[in-house]
């Protein structure tokens, strides 16, 4: 194995490790509110014990004003049986204390739900943040081989529920398990043969609550995976809505949509019904423990070992019991949905950017543009080369054409310039140097890129020239918007450089949009411009506009153009020519028409084919 497959490797072997400890991710988060959480916490706390309390003060009236005896109840038993209170002051005061305890209560409940909200919100927008970041700085190896949509899911409905367990998820289980834990103790206090009694159904309820927990669980992963693909055939469907009306497909991409939308449906059906049967389950363990009380209870007043008061404190309790642990049983849901919203999260940010900056990687200076391709090759999945052994040297300041037939490896070797991708073996040199000893921002920072397809964004035509130079002056916007011959158009326009642009630009001619989007490169000053295929598509006119706009984009810059059009290598220094991964011929284009070789047949063929008017697009061999 060579040394890129074993840090593959070990990398891999990285990732497989932090997945095991996906909740790293975010307690690192949660940690910077601490003092907030401990305060929730402590709220839930108190609340749980008046919860425990609430039932008291009626046992207090059933056992001192009601029926005259003495009552135990803690610290103020005494008081209470020898303080020589009248039955009214006694009622007065239960009463009173019970409005107290409900007021006492709700305050603490109020506090504790807003700042665990406010925690919530806050640790998902840092995680959504770094998601997002983490995403944009993966390799474009990541993006091919994932779907924008499951995605988008990851970035929205996962994280969503990672913040619904914070915000009540984390509250429910801390107050459920102190009131469980205060009832039970209680329960012990009062009469440690009753509660034993009471309680001899929780372990059963316990059991059947992992066992419908670990079956929601599975459940709620298979939704979340379903939700992300039908997610994904949405954002395909509706981002290429064009062709998918101008082809009458919609039956097709509906069908496609329902058949993943009846996965995420059966998916959830299931969890639904996994929820539903614990609700018997857990009504019926229930009335168990219910008859044993009342059962037990009434055999044990009737005996005088208990009180009347005792007896319904002891129902208040068992009943109340039962309400935490079928709260505890719909809550599981919460938790494995957030569980496996972190786990999806997690996958995504355990993947390590193929292209980073190295351990001493050092600011790029200004470049020249002297770019070499020293014996590279590159593969975007093991055993399919896509570049084999590409050695080319391209002078500062010259424009170079490459051309080949599609799947040639032309757009690939572009895309090593600015390290979109790393070469596998060999070497990328920016005057004369590798790339990799750079960091990879500020070699990107010193390339412009003007793409077949000119993707625009939702905003202002101004918003999408100064793209990449957010800080450029209107002066500065003009020259670049001149240059590529766009300027005449946008002072057509109402609002001129502040007319809204529809996404991706639709609202815009295919010539416009990429006139536009050579402005945008022109204005980034770098000193090497791509062009992926700037004219393909064009007509006759835009493509003459374009071409024009790039001829001056082009000055004083090294230019590599990958072109279909064999016409528009008129006018470049260097014309190299690929088949199969392999440079066959390379020299300029007077050379290769007089060496009669691959490029001159495709010249020709071309040529033929557009003065017999059959084509208007580029031949590939």
């Amino acid at each position: 194995m060579n040394n890129a497959g074993a840090n593959k490797s070990v990398e891999a072997g990285r990732r497989s490790a932090r997945s095991r400890n996906w909740p790293l991710y975010l307690f690192p988060i949660v940690r910077q509110y601490t003092g907030a959480i401990t305060g929730a916490a402590v709220c839930t706390l108190f609340s749980a014990a008046l919860a425990v309390v609430k039932p008291w003060p009626l046992k207090i009236v059933i056992d001192r004003v009601l029926t005259g005896r003495h009552t135990r109840v803690p610290f103020i038993g005494h008081w209470l049986n020898h303080g020589g209170l009248s039955r009214m002051q006694i009622l007065n005061g239960a009463c009173v204390t019970a409005l107290l305890v409900a007021a006492i209560a709700g305050t603490l409940t109020y506090l504790s739900t807003r700042i665990m909200g406010e925690v919530g919100q806050k640790v998902v927008f840092q995680l959504r943040q770094e998601l997002f970041g983490h995403i944009q700085r993966l390799s474009l190896r990541f993006h091919d081989s994932h779907r924008t949509g499951d995605l988008i899911t990851r970035l929205t409905s996962d994280i969503q529920a990672i913040q619904d367990a914070i915000a009540t998820g984390l509250l429910s289980l801390i107050s459920n398990m102190a009131v469980l834990m205060g009832m039970i103790a209680m329960m012990f206090w009062l009469d440690w043969r009753f509660a034993i009694a009471a309680t001899l159904i929780v372990p059963l309820l316990c059991i059947a609550v992992y066992r419908s927990s670990t079956l929601i669980k599975s459940a709620s992963r298979r939704a979340r995976q379903s939700d992300g693909l039908l997610a994904s055939v949405a954002q395909e469907t509706l981002t290429s809505i064009r062709i998918v009306q101008g082809l009458s497909q919609e039956d097709r991409q509906e069908q496609l949509f329902r058949a993943q939308g009846e996965n995420s449906l059966n998916a959830y059906l299931d969890t639904n019904r996994f929820q539903a049967e614990l609700a018997p389950v857990v009504d019926i363990l229930a009335a168990v423990g219910l008859v044993i009380v009342m059962r037990y209870g009434a055999v044990r007043m009737m005996s005088g070992a208990l009180t009347t008061g005792d007896v319904v404190l002891f129902f208040a309790y068992v009943t109340g019991l039962y309400r935490p642990l079928r709260q505890l049983a719909r809550m599981s849901l919460i938790a494995n949905k957030a569980v496996i919203g972190l786990e999806r999260v997690a996958a995504v940010l355990d993947e390590i950017p193929e292209v980073h900056d190295g351990a001493d990687a050092l600011p790029a200076p200004r470049f020249t543009g002297a770019i070499e391709f020293r014996e590279v090759s590159f593969a975007y999945t093991a055993g399919r080369t896509v570049l084999n052994d590409i050695s080319l040297k391209i002078s500062a300041g010259q424009q170079v054409a490459i051309v080949g037939s599609t799947g040639a490896g032309k757009s690939t070797l572009a895309s090593l310039i600015p390290r979109l991708y790393d070469a596998d073996t060999g070497a990328v040199l920016m005057d004369g140097r590798d790339i990799r000893a750079y960091h990879v921002q500020s070699i990107r920072e010193q390339v412009a890129l003007v793409l077949q397809d000119a993707l625009l964004f939702s905003g202002t035509i101004r918003d999408n020239i100064t793209f990449g130079c957010k800080a450029a002056s209107n002066d500065e916007i003009e020259q670049a918007a001149r240059t590529a011959n766009i300027w005449d158009y946008i002072c057509s326009l109402p609002n001129g450089l502040d007319t809204y642009v529809a996404e991706r630009g639709s609202s815009l001619s295919g010539g416009q949009k990429q006139r536009i989007a050579i402005a945008r490169a022109v204005l980034r000053n770098a000193s090497i411009l791509i062009l992926d295929e700037p004219t393909s598509g064009l007509d006759t006119v835009s493509e003459m506009l374009v071409m024009e706009a790039l001829q001056r984009a082009s000055e004083g810059r090294t230019t590599i153009m990958i072109a279909h059009r064999l016409a528009t290598t008129r006018f470049a220094d260097l014309v190299v020519v690929m088949e199969n991964g392999r440079i066959v011929e390379c020299g300029s284009p007077q050379e290769l028409l007089e060496s009669r070789g691959k490029f001159a047949r495709l010249y020709e063929m071309q040529q033929h084919s557009l003065n017999s008017g059959t084509l208007k697009t580029a031949v590939t061999a």
